[in-house]
């Protein structure tokens, strides 16, 4: 498909001249793009500024001093934003923290009360950038740990 060429037309103008057949003909403003109108110098331009976002859900069934959730097998490089927790039963003194396998990304989110929601107070910028190939792990904790259960959903950010 060849690019467009633009319209004449002024939407910002005239407000009574916008009919159903200008968005047919997609007449566009500056602000606005349809997909083919952004070539490959334009995209360069935002591939240095825009990062895209994407979650990592995994569901804790039975809590363990470790539940790795790449086992130095990441597929691509990120970075850990957030992670938000939703205990989905009772844990005595439970919590889960995010580490990259030997350091700690966030910390300890208490993990006890069921249908809660609890969400990571700190990311550690040190450690948050997990390489292609790396390791991320769940660890729970808790007077029982078995019982440190729910569902966690790790937000992150492709960087390559």
């Amino acid at each position: 498909m060849s690019k467009r060429t633009a319209s004449t037309y002024s939407p910002d103008q005239t407000i009574e001249g916008v009919s159903p057949q200008d968005i047919q003909d997609n007449c566009l403003e500056s602000r606005h793009f349809a997909n083919d109108e952004i070539d490959t110098t334009k995209i360069a331009t935002l591939a240095s500024y825009v990062v895209t976002g994407m979650n990592v859900v995994y569901d804790v069934t039975t809590g363990a001093a470790e539940v790795k959730v790449f086992d130095s097998d990441a597929p691509f490089k990120f970075r850990v934003v957030d992670v938000v927790v939703e205990p989905r039963g009772a844990s005595t003194n439970g919590t889960m923290k995010i580490t990259n396998g030997t350091n700690d990304i966030t910390n300890a989110m208490v993990c006890a009360v069921d249908k809660t929601m609890v969400r990571a107070g700190t990311v550690d910028n040190a450690y948050s950038t997990i390489a292609k190939g790396g390791s991320l792990s769940i660890v729970c904790a808790g007077d029982t740990v078995a019982n440190t259960i729910g569902l966690v959903t790790i937000h992150i950010q492709k960087i390559d």
